[in-house]
């Protein structure tokens, strides 16, 4: 069997973690156990504000409360956890920047 590595060949592009960012597809999160990313879909279903919306004062709690409800399960092999919450299917994963991120196992 061909190395997994090299099964669809070199990538023809490639999207990195500042560019993600800069673009607002993923969020910089203060995680626990390392978690630092976010999907942008995660991170609005879960973050909401507090009092008036233009003050930019947000709720993370429910954030963090998946976040340490996914650090619960034992990761696979690869570093991956999957978990269903609040009746939605998320994925923790390694970032290419050494830490894990959130993100929803299809397209919300």
């Amino acid at each position: 069997m061909e190395n997994a590595d090299n099964l669809f060949g070199e990538p023809i592009s490639t999207y990195s973690d500042s560019q993600a960012l800069e673009d607002g597809v993923l969020v910089e999160i203060p995680g626990e156990g390392g978690v630092n990313r976010a999907t942008r879909a995660v991170f609005d279903e879960f973050v909401h504000p507090i009092g008036n919306p233009r003050l930019g004062v947000l709720n993370i709690t429910p954030l963090m409360d998946v976040v340490r409800s996914m650090l619960k399960i034992e990761p696979d092999a690869d570093g991956w956890r999957t978990v269903t919450y609040q009746g939605k299917e998320l994925w923790l994963i390694p970032n290419e920047i050494g830490g894990l991120t959130l993100m929803f196992t299809e397209a919300s």
